[in-house]
């Protein structure tokens, strides 16, 4: 049951409510100093979300209730609709604070956030991208057609660069 609870809490809050089975799969496990710390390919599941990192911690009380999930390495983030990548994440469950650093970058329907930090506090429902270049990139539709803009760089609206294009 614990198991369970620290986990639904990684999970978007749009699934919590939703009863299903969770699977976590790594090379080794460890519990250590409350502390449950997967390592190497892991993989946690939950429906059709899906947490993949080198290296899962997830810190607990003397209770055993969680209080932060950390997951670095190649960190990857997917449900329906969302994806989020990183080289390390962040979920601070007392605090509703999520961060994601190095190369953050988040696709959610037809919006893409790019930094080299994002900071989602769910309480506040506020967002802080930071870093040498933060890029947002949304596509709204238009009849058949998609129509693409780029906000946080200086191209004209409608064009935007390839990644690692116009870095200079």
């Amino acid at each position: 049951m614990r198991f369970k609870s620290i986990l639904l809490a990684l999970i978007s809050y749009s699934l919590l409510a939703q009863a299903q089975p969770i699977t976590g799969e790594a090379k080794n496990l460890e519990f250590k100093d409350n502390r449950i710390i997967y390592t190497g390919s892991v993989k946690l599941v939950r429906g059709s979300s899906v947490l993949k990192a080198d290296k899962v911690v997830i810190f607990l009380t003397e209770e055993g209730k969680p209080v932060k999930i950390v997951a670095t390495g190649n960190v990857q983030y997917s449900e329906p609709g969302r994806k989020a990548t990183s080289r390390y994440a962040e979920y601070d469950l007392m605090q509703e604070v999520i961060i994601l650093k190095g190369e953050a970058h988040v696709e959610e329907d037809n919006s893409i956030l790019e930094a080299d930090e994002i900071v989602y506090d769910r309480k506040r429902q506020t967002l802080q991208a930071k870093g040498d270049m933060v890029r947002t990139i949304y596509i709204e539709e238009e009849g058949n057609e998609k129509v693409r803009h780029n906000k946080g760089n200086s191209e004209k609206e409608g064009n935007i660069p390839e990644k690692g294009e116009d870095d200079s």
